[in-house]
């Protein structure tokens, strides 16, 4: 199983609002550069984790991206749902002990080994949240009460991201 960039790069971004003090949005700018990529980028990847219900967009000053539930309802497996291609990742996790007939059909040899080993994955990442990565992260934030908005975005905290 191949993790995407887009993977990484939406698990980085969403522990990062995850460590947001109170209520407030990060922008576009702020959430591309502590991730080291272009606005654009940023813009596609914040679209297609508000379009899964992860992430909600507030508009006009001071406006940006918060988290759309709690930190710890969200899953890292949702995150991967909601950026990877639906071909690369089932709808579904399944347990590969219990991969149903149906489910199989068609997978001999290795091409099970493999969808079992996916689906292995997927359901180690769905007992994951957003809170379980955050509480590493929240440490480092440091105090920005007296930066301007969007400056808690801003790239002060070291980001994990894989390049």
């Amino acid at each position: 199983m191949r993790i995407s960039n887009s993977a990484y790069m939406g698990v980085e971004t969403l522990v990062r609002l995850a460590v947001q003090t109170g209520d407030k949005p990060c922008t576009t700018q702020g959430l591309a550069e502590w991730i080291n990529r272009s606005v654009s980028y940023t813009e596609g990847l914040m679209a297609r984790l508000r379009n899964a219900g992860l992430v909600v967009a507030r508009h006009g000053p001071g406006g940006g991206y918060v988290l759309a539930r709690p930190a710890d309802q969200i899953t890292v497996a949702e995150v991967f749902q909601a950026v990877d291609e639906p071909s690369e990742l089932p709808d579904r996790a399944l347990d590969a002990a219990t991969l149903e007939p149906e489910a199989s059909h068609g997978l001999h040899g290795t091409d099970l080994l493999w969808a079992a080993l996916k689906n292995a994955v997927l359901l180690f990442l769905n007992g994951v949240s957003l809170a379980d990565l955050a509480p590493e992260a929240a440490g480092l934030a440091g105090d920005d009460s007296n930066k301007g908005p969007g400056a808690m975005c801003r790239p002060d905290m070291p980001s994990t991201a894989r390049h």
